[in-house]
């Protein structure tokens, strides 16, 4: 399973609406010389801060499209017009492990939780980032002080999250607490039935496992670890015609899957 940054950059990183403030934000598309429309999001006002979550915004677009060296531009002068932005810094973080330099990575993310310490974005990514770099228990730390900002408005992904690193530390029990959270808010939250799969399995309690990998497949979550997962379990329970149906599944709808991956 994969953890989740604030927003989701194309499902792996970060969108910043909930951080650079969309609601204050128009977009007007524009041509550049390539041919790419690039949606720049202005602002009315000519603030400082204005000015920066434009950039923001500008640089996260950029990344999209896979344009690094434009998107450090706007990043920088984001910063310069606003140092305390930690909006930057965690887009800055983003940018970097994209590029692989994980120590600017790791510094721009410590620098947005350092401005803003109490942000559960931030720490959200933070969090992330230190899971993905092998420090689960500094994961743990931020991930729980992200859950204490009333105003987080995505809860949920910080309890996927934290879930996630919990099982990946060898810690079932707590992911599974993390888990339960999240489905006393959402029943048919997605990322914690698969990973209430997960330590289900991890604990051999197959038909458990198999309940809540089939409440994950049938909300239309089809991907190849899920699908991979849901073939073992049958596998365990002794349905090879099910494990079958699973592993045929996989084959045809991502053949370039290796088992083993998430």
């Amino acid at each position: 399973m994969r953890l989740r940054d604030a927003g989701a950059l194309c499902g792996a990183l970060l969108v910043l609406c909930a951080f650079a403030g969309c609601g204050v934000f128009h977009k007007s598309n524009i041509i550049y010389a390539n041919n790419q429309p690039l949606p720049k999001i202005k602002s009315d006002a000519n603030t400082p801060h204005a000015i920066s979550q434009n950039e923001v915004a500008l640089g996260e677009e950029y990344i999209k499209m896979g344009k690094y060296e434009l998107a450090l531009d706007s990043l920088q002068k984001a910063v310069k017009a606003e140092p305390s932005s930690p909006d930057a810094y965690t887009v800055l973080g983003v940018l970097y492990e994209r590029i692989n330099r994980p120590a600017l990575a790791e510094a721009n993310y410590a620098k947005a939780v350092k401005l803003a310490p109490d942000k559960g974005d931030m720490l959200n990514n933070y969090g992330a980032w230190l899971c993905r770099s092998g420090h689960p228990a500094e994961a743990d730390a931020q991930f729980r002080k992200a859950l204490n900002d009333p105003f987080y408005k995505t809860p949920g992904m910080v309890l996927n999250n934290a879930a996630v690193c919990a099982l990946k530390a060898g810690k079932p029990d707590v992911a599974e607490a993390y888990d339960r959270q999240a489905l006393a808010a959402d029943p048919s939250d997605p990322e914690a039935l698969r990973s209430m799969a997960d330590v289900s399995f991890q604990r051999a309690d197959y038909m458990r496992a198999r309940g809540f990998i089939e409440r994950y497949l049938a909300a239309g979550r089809s991907n190849p670890g899920a699908l991979d997962l849901a073939a073992r379990i049958e596998d365990k329970l002794g349905d090879q015609e099910s494990a079958r149906t699973y592993r045929s599944r996989l084959s045809s709808e991502f053949p370039q899957y290796t088992p083993g991956q998430n």
